[in-house]
């Protein structure tokens, strides 16, 4: 659990009990008397790193304690694609002290409103700054569960663990259709709650077996609402890799509309990161998919 510590400094500085200060300019420290600078530590301390150097989480917490909200928005709407473990971090910092019994203490309720506070204002802004994401009703969910909600979300976290693991270690299709049971159900469990995360992650899995046993119209469902979900928190794995897949089923039913449909989305995706070898990449497949394909 984490708590806070309160050191109590006593700075003794008293004269001795019988001496009295009085009137006489002389019972006063002379200014003069300061200890010499040179045999101190050099009070600039270490040396800062600039917040031009810095990236990711580092930056954004650093423009937040800051208080540089301006800054922050930017480069938010810069990162769109990589601020949710940032925000989702606020989330589940503010259950785990919960889950530890932070409430039960003053300083621990504070700590608690303190998180759901920034996790509150980073939503919003996201939301702002991007206009097409909903982070703040994701958030909103989170902070609003019940003990037996919050019992249920890890129940599905750790579903998803297991079915990924499954997934993981299947070396043929037959074998994939074993993680379906666990991710179904923590599919069931992020559902109700509205665990918009939870939810594209396993339906991104699900859609991945469902492609792999044959089951084309069944995966492209699976994988437009994954996709769907993906998009109102930036979750970049579950959007990329849902389109990468509805691109492989595409080539193999030669629909070129549907190919290139899929790799114009992703060309998007990574111009808004800026990430010019992905784009370059994507690029060269849209050339080579007119040229196989044609017309």
């Amino acid at each position: 659990m984490m708590s806070r510590t309160l050191a109590l400094l006593l700075l003794l500085s008293s004269l001795a009990a019988a001496q009295q200060a009085g009137s006489d300019p002389r019972d006063k420290p002379d200014p003069r008397d300061v200890p010499d600078p040179r045999e101190a530590p050099d009070p600039r301390g270490k040396p800062q790193t600039p917040v031009e150097a810095l990236q990711g989480r580092e930056l954004y917490e650093a423009l937040w304690k800051a208080g540089d909200f301006a800054r922050l928005a930017q480069a938010m709407r810069q990162d769109g694609w990589q601020i949710l473990p940032w925000i989702d971090s606020h989330c589940e910092g503010w259950m785990e002290l919960l889950e530890q019994g932070a409430e039960r203490t003053p300083e621990g309720q504070q700590r608690l409103a303190e998180m759901q506070a920034k996790g509150r204002k980073l939503a919003s802004m996201a939301d702002q700054v991007l206009g097409d994401t909903r982070f703040t009703i994701y958030v909103d969910r989170f902070y609003g569960w019940d003990a037996e909600q919050r019992r249920l979300f890890r129940e599905g976290q750790k579903l998803f663990g297991q079915g990924a693991q499954l997934a993981s270690e299947a070396r043929t299709p037959e074998q994939l259709l074993a993680a379906l049971t666990p991710l179904r159900q923590s599919l069931e469990r992020s559902r109700p709650l509205g665990d918009t995360w939870g939810q594209s992650m396993a339906l991104t899995l699900i859609g991945h077996i469902q492609r792999e046993n044959v089951q084309k119209p069944e995966a492209r469902a699976t994988l437009a609402e994954a996709r769907r979900l993906g998009r109102e928190i930036r979750d970049l794995s579950s959007v990329w890799d849902s389109l990468a897949l509805e691109y492989e089923m595409a080539i193999l039913d030669v629909d070129k509309v549907a190919a290139k449909g899929t790799l114009q989305e992703q060309y998007l995706i990574a111009l808004d990161m800026s990430d010019e070898q992905a784009t370059e990449l994507i690029t060269r497949q849209l050339v080579e998919l007119e040229s196989v394909l044609g017309g």
